[in-house]
């Protein structure tokens, strides 16, 4: 939900035209002394200032002094104390909703149209102090909440989507209030009215694997309990001031925190049938009050919409071609260099060690770094996600056909009564436009489609095929066990599978999770790469027909393959 992506795009360009020195990692311009200690005095001074109005001795409106140099004032301004009992949920949270496709109202920045995003974009407490959201469970297939991680100065957090990820607390740990029930508990009534919950998140300094005692690692990040450790200041790294290439606004921001609920039952509306949460803070001395803003702009970009671009007429280039699989993400970042430097033809050992350090120099991450630096979840994604990506283009009079195999899932946007055990939690497929110019809006969504809307066969074999309107084959129906989607006709798109997992209940031994494919085996550019893993297109990887192969022929020759179709029997694309 961010427009700089753009400018980082743009950015990126450049850097592979002129391949300038990545930023120096650890960081240069201070110590992580003087950056702890810079850290400890803003949350002072925020703290004393909040018990003095507390007080009746100061206004409510907070002194720009007193917000961290770094922070985007232009989508952030004029906050102001408020008493616990004056919060009002509908303005605390920015809102992206679930939604479905609309070509002529499509929504930026890579979302899933089958999530509702709750997001409040400025985190503002005191370390020590603790974040303190209480709400009811929805009704969807998953749930979770993740806040900006413990302050720490040796992994960056850049302009809120790059670097490192929040801590999560997924709804299946979640302890429901005395007299209520988790309806996401295996056997528990998931209709049940008595649904109300309460988490803690204490904002702290320090690394954020340690300080959450097992809930943040690998390879299912969870944890027993309400409680976490977060972090409203984040430290930016070099781009935090570096004019050229980043913001330049300073180096410390205020993190957020992300709420999502996917797959809401279909008789619920898009806010998943309750209300929205409360947040609110809590000084270590007792003290209850939020601090509300005006993120007006935050919304208004958030929220931009643009049409369908009409825009390419080719086939895929070599870079997304016949032989290519997929790529699994470690950070948003670190997808789009690699992605680039591929388009650019940058693909030399050297060119690798290029993007390894401009990883490490603006994010602090590394398949080497102590963790959590060197973990998959990263900045904006959810913890729970295994994101697996690729991009295609198709020719006018062409088709894409996806093959694999769809594990099993809860299926439970009918009302089900219980949550059901099961390979996974949620799986789809979301396009995205990907083409040349870029588009004024970065990470336009262009089609999606989800687990219980995919057909399969006897063996959960799926047969799904992209194209435009006009070019949709007359045998890509239901009854041939095809789902067919509409491409659009934006030319050149990227696809992401989202393969979420909550284990060990909602996965198993191919999950496509760290542990088994790990950043120094799995990443283009990482030391240890094995393409064969996930990055050929076929179904003989680690994980076998599940993972989705891409298959490439004109309309004409695909409605020669008549009825009755088999996903083994779909050519080959050469």
């Amino acid at each position: 939900m961010n427009n700089k992506i753009v400018s980082i795009i743009i950015s990126l360009v450049l850097f592979y035209s002129c391949l300038p020195k990545p930023p120096t990692y650890p960081f240069i311009g201070k110590s992580t002394a003087q950056i702890d200690n810079e850290a400890q005095l803003w949350s002072d001074n925020l703290e004393a200032y909040i018990k003095e109005w507390y007080k009746g001795n100061k206004p409510s409106e907070i002194p720009i002094q007193l917000l961290p140099v770094g922070l985007d004032t232009a989508q952030f301004k004029n906050f102001k104390l408020i008493k616990y009992e004056d919060i009002n949920p509908k303005e605390q949270w920015a809102t992206r909703l679930a939604h479905k496709i609309d070509f002529n109202k499509m929504y930026a920045s890579f979302p899933d149209p089958n999530c509702s995003y709750i997001v409040l974009p400025a985190l503002c407490a005191p370390f020590k102090s603790k974040l303190i959201i209480e709400g009811d469970f929805p009704y969807s297939r998953f749930f979770d909440i993740q806040v900006s991680p413990p302050f720490e100065s040796t992994e960056y957090r850049y302009a809120k989507w790059a670097g490192k990820g929040e801590v999560g607390i997924v709804d299946v740990d979640i302890e429901p209030n005395e007299g209520c029930i988790n309806p996401f508990i295996i056997g528990n009534d998931r209709l049940t009215e008595k649904r109300a919950y309460k988490v803690e998140f204490t904002m702290a300094i320090g690394n954020p694997t340690k300080l959450n005692n097992g809930a943040h690692q690998p390879p299912y990040y969870r944890g027993k309990g309400n409680t976490r450790f977060a972090s409203a200041l984040q430290f930016q790294g070099p781009w935090g001031i570096d004019k050229k290439h980043g913001h330049g606004r300073g180096l410390y921001d205020l993190g957020d925190i992300w709420i999502r609920y996917y797959a809401i039952d279909k008789n619920k509306d898009v806010y998943g049938g309750v209300k929205l949460p409360k947040a609110y803070y809590q000084l270590e001395s007792g003290e209850k009050f939020f601090i509300e803003y005006d993120f007006k702009k935050f919304v208004e970009i958030a929220n931009a919409t643009m049409p369908n671009r009409k825009i390419g007429n080719r086939h895929s280039a070599k870079y997304n071609g016949p032989i290519v699989g997929w790529n699994k993400a470690y950070g948003i970042f670190l997808s789009i260099s690699t992605g680039l430097a591929k388009a650019l033809d940058k693909t030399s050992p050297k060119d690798k060690e290029y993007i390894r350090k401009l990883d490490l120099g603006v994010n602090g991450r590394g398949e080497n770094q102590p963790a959590p630096a060197c973990y998959e979840p990263h900045a904006t994604g959810c913890n729970y996600i295994n994101y697996l990506q690729r991009g295609f283009s198709i020719k006018k009079g062409y088709v894409i056909v996806l093959t694999g195999k769809l594990p099993t899932f809860p299926d439970t946007r009918n009302s089900a009564k219980e949550m059901t055990k099961a390979q996974c939690r949620y799986f789809s497929f979301t396009t995205y436009d990907a083409d040349f110019p870029f588009a004024k809006l970065p990470g336009l969504e262009q089609s999606s489609v989800m687990d219980d809307e995919i057909k399969i066969d006897d063996e959960r074999k799926y047969m799904i095929v992209y194209s435009r309107e006009e070019d949709k084959p007359q045998n890509a129906t239901t009854n041939n066990n095809v789902t067919w989607v509409n491409y659009g006709n934006t030319c050149t798109q990227a696809i992401t599978l989202r393969w979420m997992s909550v284990g060990p209940d909602w996965a198993f031994e191919k999950t496509p999770n760290e542990t088994n494919l790990p950043w120094n085996k799995v990443i283009w550019s990482a030391t240890q790469y094995e393409p064969s893993l996930i990055e050929l297109n076929n179904h003989t990887g680690f994980l076998g027909w599940y993972l989705p192969q891409v298959h490439y022929m004109s309309k004409k020759d695909f409605e020669k393959l008549g009825n009755n179709l088999k996903a083994d029997n779909i050519p080959v694309w050469k």
